[in-house]
């Protein structure tokens, strides 16, 4: 090749300029590439090590320069943890289990118990590379090369009725299951897809480059499961045998009916399973029939991962959570549930806080069964869904809000013009309010990410509800409503009054979820309690400027001549609702107005101190921290100087301990209240055991607040600090820990623990 640029070179130097100047270096580097072997090898192991070994444990080695290509360059390709075609010495590329040999009845029952570990742990977030495809029988039937009617042989005959019992349950029983276990896969998949989930870190969809047999009706899988129990019942199995695999069948049967909608089927599996559990002793282990070799064959971009291990009680426990959650989501998205956005909002909330919480799959069918369709129930569409909220919490009894308003279509009739105004607003509000119902069925962070994010989108909604409004005022006048505490009147503006409602809440709620995914410094949780405290205050406020209005117009209706005694129905019970709901938000202000003097004490007396900062400025960090809530224009949050100078308020140990007791004894007496509302007027139908259990942890903080106040109290008093100050520390004397999630009384409500220090000498 030297030789052959060479003449290149030479020959044709003058008479094609450039190419004489590239064939001669190409001959270059052609001599430079054969001279590599003639270099001298030297291992530099000893002196790497030795340098290594002057590295301080932790320390890293970086180099500016060492660019991602070539890291990617530095893998090593026979390096077994990242080359998947790397076969070990004396080592096969593929298994050598011969999937279409027969097996023992006990083995294919051990077969099937396996891949019901392996389907759980897919539900759990893992991949099908590392569960359901290292089964040899399931990547047979998934090759490439397999087609319809997708059987384990290729050239044989199908078993007949002369093939041994052997032959008969992996060609018959153990097809038919894996089969079935493929279009289960194959249905969960689209039910997850369908819905709002989040790739790798809630589920994981990758096919890597597997069909999951399209050419395969659910009937036909409903078909073959149908014949292999009729093969096990003519077997001559021991009878616990044949029982053993008539409850896997049974159990794959009814799952894949259940998948499609067969909401009665739910049920049902939990027996199954019972069955299965009892039998699963009899399974007789088979471990070849499951390869990681398998990911040699997939399209996958990623290295190679061990073959998950799995146990069946862990299985056996994830299986039995599975349907307990989605029986439970059948039973919260029930018709009554559904007639009220509310109890359907509490409802969305107490199935995403059940322990553990559910799974993927679980949230994503409680989402198909709300928006799978587009009705919400039966008699229900998501449009009269947003009506009823919008009625219920500022418009009941108003024909405004009346769903026979928007069937008038003589042009110049008030009520026409109107809807038409509302309808235009509800098109723009619709898919953020079907968010409030979908951000719940998300993990906790993404609930308070993606909250934090509708902030922003609540508050342009909110301006766009301030023209609907005034136009509605040009059509139907409205009066006003004199302030409480005799300022100026006070308009209703329903569509503004429902909008700032949604936005302030989903502004606490980030607050709260963010103490119980614990995002917030020690020293930040008075700051935090304090922005929560004036959120609550405003929803007050808020409420009772609804409840003056709702009196007016209740009295109207009942002294209107034609009584309407649907719209009296609509305004007492939005009047109950309200109650409860102002009850709720009242004890929230309180128990944050308790906390955050609790908080700022402890920091004026040392106990809780920030980190040492030396470049930060005090600003900075608080826009920082209040950076989801400063874009928001319309009512924006107070100022770190209205901050600081609320701070003004918590004076000595003694004072704001007495100020605590107080605010805990009114919110228990809210939560009193609570505790006597029934369902139907605290809209809590379909949880009311969570109803219960949330009173009851929230009446358990306030019992630890005022603990806690009343043992900094005792604390300061022993050693003569208890009119200490700002300026004034107890860090001697008192020490303070944060509880973690699942310590604390509930889980969004933060009580630092003191403990007295032990004074040396």
């Amino acid at each position: 090749m030297s030789a052959e640029t060479s003449e290149i070179a030479i020959n044709g130097g003058e008479q094609h300029g450039d190419a004489s100047f590239a064939a001669t270096r190409l001959a270059r580097e052609a001599r430079q590439a054969l001279s590599f072997g003639s270099r001298g090898v030297r291992d530099v192991t000893a002196e790497f090590e030795a340098a290594a070994k002057q590295l301080q444990p932790g320390q890293l080695v970086k180099d500016a320069y060492f660019t991602l290509f070539e890291a990617v360059g530095a893998l090593e390709i026979m390096d077994a943890k990242m080359d998947s075609g790397y076969v070990p010495p004396g080592d096969t590329f593929e298994a050598e289990f011969d999937v279409c040999r027969g097996l023992e009845a006990p083995e294919v029952v051990w077969i099937i118990d396996e891949l019901l570990c392996l389907e759980a742990a897919w539900h759990d977030g893992y991949p099908l590379s590392q569960t359901i495809f290292t089964s040899l029988h399931v990547d047979r039937l998934l090759s490439p090369d397999n087609n319809a009617p997708y059987t384990f042989h290729y050239g044989l005959d199908e078993p007949t009725a002369t093939s041994t019992a052997e032959k008969k349950v992996v060609h018959v029983v153990l097809r038919a299951y894996c089969l079935a276990l493929i279009k289960c896969s194959q249905l969960v998949l689209q039910t997850v897809q369908s819905q709002n989930f989040y790739e790798e870190e809630d589920f994981v969809t990758h096919l890597f480059g597997r069909e999951l047999l399209p050419k395969l009706d659910l009937d036909d899988a409903h078909r073959l499961l149908e014949e292999a129990l009729r093969c096990v019942a003519a077997a001559n199995f021991a009878p616990d045998i044949s029982a053993a695999l008539e409850a896997r069948l049974s159990f794959r049967s009814t799952y894949l009916a259940s998948l499609i909608n067969d909401t009665d089927g739910w049920a049902s599996l939990l027996e199954r399973m019972e069955d299965i559990d009892k039998s699963n002793k009899l399974g007789l282990a088979l471990p070849e029939a499951f390869s990681d070799k398998v990911q040699r064959q997939l399209a996958t971009s990623t290295p190679p991962r061990p073959m998950l291990q799995t146990s069946w009680k862990d299985a056996y426990a994830k299986w039995n959570k599975t349907c307990a959650d989605i029986i439970e989501a059948d039973r919260l998205t029930s018709f009554w549930v559904c007639q009220s956005p509310h109890c359907l909002q509490r409802a969305m909330w107490a199935f995403a806080y059940r322990e553990p919480q559910p799974d993927t799959f679980a949230r994503a069918y409680i989402q198909d069964r709300l928006f799978g369709s587009d009705r919400i129930a039966e008699d229900v569409s998501h449009f009269d869904l947003l009506l009823a909220d919008i009625r219920d919490l500022v418009l009941a009894g108003d024909q405004l809000a009346d769903p026979e308003s928007f069937q008038v279509e003589l042009p110049s009739d008030p009520r026409h013009l109107c809807s038409r105004l509302v309808e235009a607003f509800m098109d723009k509000a619709f898919d953020e309010y079907l968010n409030l119902y979908r951000m719940v069925c998300q993990n906790r962070c993404r609930i308070r990410r993606t909250f934090t994010q509708a902030i922003t989108i609540m508050d342009g909604l909110e301006s766009e509800a301030m023209r609907t409004d005034e136009e509605i005022l040009k059509i139907i006048p409205r009066g006003t409503m004199p302030n409480k505490s005799g300022g100026a009147n006070l308009p209703l503006n329903p569509l503004t009054t429902w909008t700032k409602f949604y936005k302030v809440q989903i502004m606490a709620r980030t607050i709260q979820l963010g103490f119980e995914t614990e995002i917030y410094l020690p020293d930040e949780l008075c700051t935090m309690y304090y922005l929560l405290s004036v959120f609550a205050h405003q929803q007050c406020t808020r409420l009772e400027n609804i409840e003056r209005h709702l009196m007016a117009r209740m009295l109207n209706l009942l002294d209107h001549p034609r009584r309407n005694a649907r719209y009296i129905a609509e305004a007492s019970a939005s009047q109950d609702w309200l109650k409860s709901l102002h009850l709720q938000w009242d004890a929230t202000r309180m128990m944050a107005l308790a906390l955050w003097r609790f908080c700022g004490i402890l920091m004026a007396v040392n106990v809780l101190s920030p980190p040492k900062r030396d470049f930060a400025q005090a600003q900075l960090l608080y826009d920082v921290r209040m950076k989801p809530y400063l874009g928001v224009t319309n009512d924006p949050i107070p100022s770190m100087q209205a901050f600081d100078h609320s701070r003004l308020n918590i004076k000595t140990v003694e004072s704001t301990c007495k100020s605590i007791e107080l605010d805990m004894k009114e919110a228990k007496a809210h939560l009193a209240a609570l505790k006597k509302t029934t369902p139907e007027q605290g809209k809590y139908v379909g949880t009311e055991e969570q109803w219960q259990r949330e009173i009851k942890q929230l009446e358990t903080t306030c019992v630890g607040v005022a603990v806690q106040a009343s043992q900094l109290l005792r604390i300061a008093d022993k050693h003569g600090r208890k009119h200490a100050k700002k300026g004034d520390g107890l860090e001697g004397f008192v020490g303070a820990s944060i509880p973690p999630p699942g310590k604390r009384y509930h889980n969004w409500w933060l009580v630092p623990q003191l403990k007295e220090k032990k004074i040396e000498g």
